[in-house]
């Protein structure tokens, strides 16, 4: 009897992990279904057609030119985006320019906000730098800074002394920068000067 018993318990086990197995994959299938309906909520079915068919073409462009990535993209995206104009212009009366121009947007805006942030960085990074070799603060600093652009001057010039037309560009920024910290020095020496004779004047 007790045998019986077990054998029912065990199909009975064995039908609710099935029932709960199917629970698990019914909520999983919810939950993906959901996450659709937010991203497309979110982004447009037509940017993800329009990005599958841009990557398929950069593929063929990144053979032909592999060092443009960004703007083989860039190329991919418009032209596409004038074909489905064109082919929608044929196929029907109306055309929403307003959605293929969306769609492309989409795609190009983080695309090249990523490079634009680059460049800004480097444009910041650049500036601060600068005004670190013109205005320093200290004077330990400003000879710190006279001493590594020195360096770096003297280890290009060895570097290139047998090619230096060729790279006449690159030893001119090292002298540049040189020249704008020894400029900063001269500010700091201008600057105690200036202090010492606002102090002779109030002491007289």
């Amino acid at each position: 009897m007790s045998a019986i018993t077990d054998f029912f318990q065990k199909i009975q086990n064995q039908i609710v992990e099935i029932q709960t197995t199917i629970n698990q994959i019914k909520t999983s299938w919810e939950n993906f279904q959901k996450f659709w309906d937010l991203f497309f909520t979110l982004v447009p079915w037509e940017v993800l057609l329009l990005l599958i068919f841009s990557v398929i073409l950069l593929s063929i462009f990144n053979s032909i030119s592999p060092s443009t990535p960004k703007a083989n993209l860039t190329v991919s995206v418009v032209l596409l985006s004038t074909l489905w104009l064109y082919f929608w212009g044929l196929f029907a009366k109306e055309v929403s320019y307003s959605k293929v121009i969306i769609a492309s947007l989409y795609i190009l805006i983080p695309l090249h906000a990523i490079g634009m942030g680059q460049w800004l960085y480097g444009i910041g990074k650049r500036m601060y730098w600068k005004k670190r070799r013109i205005a320093p603060k200290q004077w330990e600093a400003a000879l710190h800074q006279v001493s590594l652009d020195y360096h770096e001057f003297m280890g290009k010039a060895h570097g290139f002394h047998n090619v230096i037309q060729e790279n006449r560009e690159s030893i001119q920024k090292e002298i540049e920068r040189l020249e704008q910290s020894l400029q900063g020095i001269k500010g700091l020496l201008l600057q105690k000067k200036s202090m010492e004779m606002e102090n002779k004047n109030t002491n007289v």
